[in-house]
């Protein structure tokens, strides 16, 4: 889990601070590198180059309001339905690409390279895949549990944006010792500072605090539920006081084939009345009896 903390931390601070390298110059193209995350924006990149590149509009139909194009591809024989509202920009394609994975398609983004769309449309910005993601209310509540979700929220926001700062300045000062020791210093006076005021003040309330905020119920001050008896998965001997007393647990245990095996050797050989050999069997569980 820490691994995962410092890998989603790092990108995090990557898709803040590094802005990708842009391989054309349409306007669509720079503001995905500004709203998506580093990783989706490389997805979103090779769909609109492949749209400049690859795609060819073979027909146009206007019904009303509607515009259906025909897009075809340099290296697929079928084509593709892309409709576009011109007064709404909503924009459908055939491929379902953008219902499936949530990323406009090349041939959504040909359409709109057509009609010379400067910004991808709101619609089709899923907030999972934007650098404000984890900064933004998800909840729907109302009344005062919402208004203490929406505490909650602002305060994950901060911490966020601390994060994202205390690594930047890591990365800034990891190549200059005396930066690296200015950058101690300055945090540990700021630790210090944050301590002497924090000893005189109410300790801030706790994760179960906010749980029971969000749900709207408290945690109960005496445990009803008591821990499940030890159940015993092999055998059917004794169990509860009659095992206690006797020290073991069954003794009617399912042993298992080599368990068997050791316990049959460690037997004495006696000859058997029905075929006179030397063996760990008798007249009763004689082979050539039983094959007979």
């Amino acid at each position: 889990m820490d691994a995962q903390r410092h890998s989603q931390a790092h990108n995090d601070n990557d898709s803040k601070t590094k802005y990708p390298h842009c391989k054309t110059t349409l306007a669509i193209e720079k503001h995905a590198s500004e709203v998506y995350t580093n990783s989706v924006f490389y997805e979103f990149q090779d769909e609109v180059h492949k749209g400049c590149f690859s795609c060819d509009i073979e027909d146009l139909i206007k019904e009303n309001e509607q515009e259906i194009t025909i897009v075809k591809e340099d290296d697929r024989r079928r084509t593709y339905e892309v409709v576009f509202n011109c007064t709404t920009n909503d924009t459908r394609g055939s491929c379902k690409m953008f219902e499936r994975k949530g990323i406009p398609c090349r041939h959504m983004s040909s359409v709109w390279k057509r009609k010379r769309l400067e910004l991808i449309p709101e619609k089709y910005v899923l907030n999972r895949w934007t650098k404000m993601a984890t900064k933004k209310p998800i909840l729907g509540f109302e009344g005062n549990i919402m208004e203490q979700c929406a505490r909650m929220v602002d305060r994950k926001k901060i911490l966020n944006d601390l994060w994202s700062e205390i690594h930047s300045c890591v990365s800034l000062a990891e190549d200059n010792e005396e930066d690296l020791s200015d950058l101690v210093k300055s945090i540990h006076t700021l630790r210090l500072e944050l301590e002497a005021k924090k000893s005189g003040n109410v300790p801030p309330p706790s994760k179960t605090q906010d749980i029971e905020f969000l749900i709207g119920a408290t945690a109960p001050i005496e445990t009803l539920i008591k821990p499940p008896k030890i159940s015993k998965n092999k055998g059917n001997g004794p169990s509860g006081e009659k095992a206690a007393t006797s020290g073991t647990g069954s003794d009617k245990r399912l042993k298992g084939d080599k368990e068997k095996a050791i316990e049959q050797q460690q037997k004495k050989k006696r000859v058997c009345r029905g075929c006179g050999e030397l063996g760990y069997h008798d007249i009763r569980n004689c082979p050539e009896k039983l094959s007979s």
